[in-house]
């Protein structure tokens, strides 16, 4: 699935959005770490073709780094990740 620069650009602006309403309180990690989990899964939902560099991207984290904290919050990953 290809998007068009302007879908690229209200997804990530999206995503900012989400990222900036999570809490960021130093006892809220669990309930940041779901809410990066809920946005991960919101865009595998919605057919983004590339949901762990879009988030990672926005973070500005390396992926590898976005699969440790999805780990955390739950999820367990498969080789295909």
């Amino acid at each position: 699935m290809n998007q068009s620069p302007d879908h690229q650009i209200v997804t990530r602006r999206y995503v900012e959005r989400r990222i900036a309403e999570l809490p960021a309180g130093p006892g809220e990690t669990d309930a940041r770490l779901r809410g990066l989990l809920d946005i991960f899964d919101e865009m595998t939902a919605k057919g983004h073709p590339e949901p762990l560099t879009l988030l990672a991207s926005v973070l500005g984290i390396p992926v590898d780094m976005l699969v440790t904290h999805l780990r955390a919050a739950g999820r367990s990953w498969g080789e295909s990740r």
